[in-house]
């Protein structure tokens, strides 16, 4: 779905995303430029970082790593331009994270200081986590190799993820244990 979209409509996406997690309602104030993406500090690093994917995806390698480094300088935040995130993404505090995912699904809201790579060096980007739609992860959270993640689950803070889990699981714990998410219906 990612690839289909334009940069102008992930980035629409993200701002909606922002204005919704504050409670903005006022339709005069969401349909504002998209230069906010890049002025306000808890959307610019996922500008940046959409800047850098589209970047690379055109061939772009060298202004594809500037951006990167440069959003790594300003905001304390690695995204790796190989990453692919989906529309409707939410950092509403990046400061210190390492996003470093094959994968990560729409609705995806990812708090400071998370860890998301491979478990060993990975220079061909193969061996990364897979994040599904709809994910929550909290404060402090790892999420550590080629591993997948379901749609809905919710990674706790401070958790480190090691193995897959289904969707609609709660991860918790060193090294996290997956239970069902409240209300998750069970699978049959």
């Amino acid at each position: 779905m990612t690839e289909q979209l334009t940069l102008v409509d992930l980035l629409k996406s993200d701002l909606e995303c922002y204005f919704h997690h504050h409670g903005v309602n006022d339709r005069a104030v969401r349909k504002r430029d998209l230069w906010r993406n890049f002025l306000v500090p808890r959307c610019a690093p996922v500008g940046l970082y959409r800047l850098s994917y589209a970047t690379r995806r055109t061939g772009w390698t060298r202004l594809s790593k500037a951006l990167t480094w440069l959003n790594f300088y300003l905001y304390s935040v690695e995204f790796s331009s190989r990453c692919m995130i989906g529309p409707y993404f939410f950092m509403p505090h990046a400061a210190g994270s390492v996003i470093g995912a094959a994968h990560i699904g729409h609705h995806a809201v990812i708090y400071h200081q998370v860890t998301i790579g491979a478990q060993f060096i990975d220079i061909e980007h193969i061996a990364r986590p897979r994040i599904g739609d709809h994910a929550f992860i909290a404060s402090g959270a790892k999420i550590i190799g080629d591993i997948e993640l379901g749609n809905h689950c919710t990674v706790g803070a401070n958790a480190v993820v090691t193995k897959s889990a289904g969707s609609h699981q709660t991860l918790t714990g060193i090294p996290a244990i997956a239970r069902p998410s409240k209300g998750a219906r069970p699978s049959t």
